[in-house]
């Protein structure tokens, strides 16, 4: 039963009550009716991006870098059509709106993506009839998140977060000047910044990296590791350190310690000798 029948059948529509997506009900627990009209794909949109050849600015500032028709195979290895876009959104934190559309043009998906691909704020999710699902993709995070990255990413020199400047790359907007990644593994959570381009590649300086397939790269990229929890920021060389110093363990009376642990462990059984030998009594301290 809708929800404009249910209301009718009980009574409530007659009497001026409100309906119920005015009680403040979060969408996902609305009917398919009471939430805001699904969207669907820009056909217009799709013909003038191809006309101009890579990119279309919108009358709104965003930049559409990429619509394309495609054909999705499910895991039962049925096919069906897909329609993708992608736009660059100038604002803060100066994001990616990712979007995928049904092939009866309404709307499966809607992400928003910062650098790399790194999912923040809410993912929202419709299934053929409509009903959506919506993700808070910044559970996943520590303490720290996309605005103390945002900082640090200022601060190396690489955009203006008042402007937006330094981005992306003018002459190729799929190109961006930063890369951010988010992890959560067994060294913990922890960012990334990439610098793709910190250096040109010089054979006499830089080592060959091996590769299976295809040329070596022209530039040498750079990487800041940011602790997901302290946010203390790590060069790549250090941060390698840090891994290492958590994989030697030792054990003592039957239990395993990283070395990170095993310092904090020493220093803990220092502090409680110096407490108990603080506290002796005149005669200990006397005859040792």
């Amino acid at each position: 039963m809708k929800r404009l029948e249910f209301i009718k059948k009980i009574g409530l529509a007659g009497v001026g009550l409100p309906l119920f997506s005015s009680f403040g009900l979060p969408k996902e627990c609305l009917f398919v009716e009471d939430q805001e009209e699904r969207e669907k794909f820009d056909f217009n949109l799709y013909e003038e991006y191809k006309k101009a050849n890579s990119f279309y600015v919108k009358k709104n500032g965003n930049i559409v870098t990429n619509i394309q028709e495609s054909i999705f195979i499910e895991e039962d290895f049925s096919e069906r059509k897909i329609y993708d876009t992608e736009e660059l959104v100038n604002e803060y934190p100066f994001y990616t709106i990712s979007k995928r559309f049904y092939e009866d043009g309404y709307i499966e998906f809607q992400k928003k993506i910062v650098g790399d691909y790194v999912l923040i704020d809410e993912s929202f999710y419709w299934d053929k009839q409509g009903k959506l699902t919506i993700i808070d993709e910044n559970k996943k995070f520590g303490k720290i998140r996309i605005d103390y990255i945002m900082k640090i990413v200022e601060k190396l020199g690489y955009i203006d977060l008042r402007t937006g400047a330094g981005w992306y790359n003018l002459n190729d907007f799929s190109i961006f000047n930063y890369e951010l990644d988010f992890f959560d593994n067994e060294y913990g959570k922890y960012w990334i910044i990439i610098d793709p381009k910190n250096e040109r590649f010089d054979h006499k300086k830089h080592k060959f990296p091996e590769y299976e397939y295809g040329d070596p790269a022209m530039y040498i990229s750079k990487s800041w590791f940011v602790d997901g929890e302290t946010g203390q920021v790590y060069t790549e060389e250090e941060f390698k350190n840090r891994i290492k110093s958590q994989e030697i363990t030792r054990t003592f009376q039957g239990k395993t310690y990283t070395e990170e642990e095993w310092k904090a462990f020493e220093q803990e059984q220092w502090e409680k000798y110096q407490a108990k030998r603080n506290h002796k009594s005149f005669w200990e301290r006397l005859f040792g």
